[in-house]
């Protein structure tokens, strides 16, 4: 088992960005180095970057002599949920999934007009340098932690990519009374477009979101465990 820290998170680096304009004058073909002061960016939500790092650990993995190359699983658990399926949409060495509680659509950034004016006002004015990255594990949304990057979100729903995930068996599981988004809307429509038989879609009775890390953990940890054997044992 690998787990890893998404960039900016935990132990892993961050974006790095100059505080002030570069000292050095670029010159086509040639890389320089250069000593400059620069800030990190820490704690933010971008899923884009995040499915990169998922995809840079894959290839990580892959040349460890212990990692069997043709039986690679992913598990992700409520924003890292939709995350695994979008990977499995682009990555055929993954053969299987276990989506926990998972978001598989972001496009709440642009669901009105008051959201579509925030969501390119801020893409605008950061594109511009007028704005900077939110403050580390600032709450936007509820009590989330990390202010999500909107225009970033805007292009990121997996449950588009459901079509191209063909191969890989993949296990959805939702809580019941779910409040942080719709699972109609989320796993469950993924599940849906899904072609093939190689899924299962299991709704946890009783619990809302957080349930599935308390009262429900066990039970959700025995789900996933039963799915890759099934699934990647020889």
């Amino acid at each position: 088992v690998i787990t890893f820290d998404y960039r900016g998170w935990g132990e892993s680096d961050a974006r790095l960005v100059l505080t002030k304009p570069s000292p050095v004058k670029p010159i086509p073909g040639q890389n320089q180095k250069f000593t400059a002061e620069v800030i990190e960016q820490r704690e933010y939500v971008d899923p884009l970057e995040q499915t990169t790092d998922w995809f840079n650990v894959i290839n990580w993995a892959v040349g460890e002599q212990v990692v069997d190359k043709d039986r690679i699983g992913l598990r992700g658990s409520s924003f890292s949920g939709g995350h695994v399926f979008y990977v499995a949409a682009r990555e055929p060495r993954v053969k299987a999934i276990v989506s926990q509680v998972g978001a598989f659509d972001s496009r709440w950034v642009v669901a009105d007009a008051e959201q579509i004016k925030t969501t390119y006002d801020e893409a605008t004015r950061r594109a511009r340098g007028e704005l900077g990255y939110p403050e580390p594990r600032a709450r936007v949304v509820g009590n989330l932690i990390g202010a999500p990057i909107r225009d970033k979100l805007l292009h990121y729903a997996p449950v588009e990519e459901a079509a191209k995930v063909k191969d890989c068996a993949s296990l959805f599981i939702v809580a019941e009374k779910e409040e942080l988004f719709d699972n109609k809307d989320h796993a469950k429509l993924a599940y849906d477009r899904m072609p093939g038989t190689k899924k299962k879609y299991v709704s946890v009775p009783h619990i809302t979101h957080y349930g599935i890390y308390r009262e429900q953990r066990q039970h959700a940890i025995m789900l996933a465990i039963e799915w890759f054997d099934q699934y990647l044992k020889k």
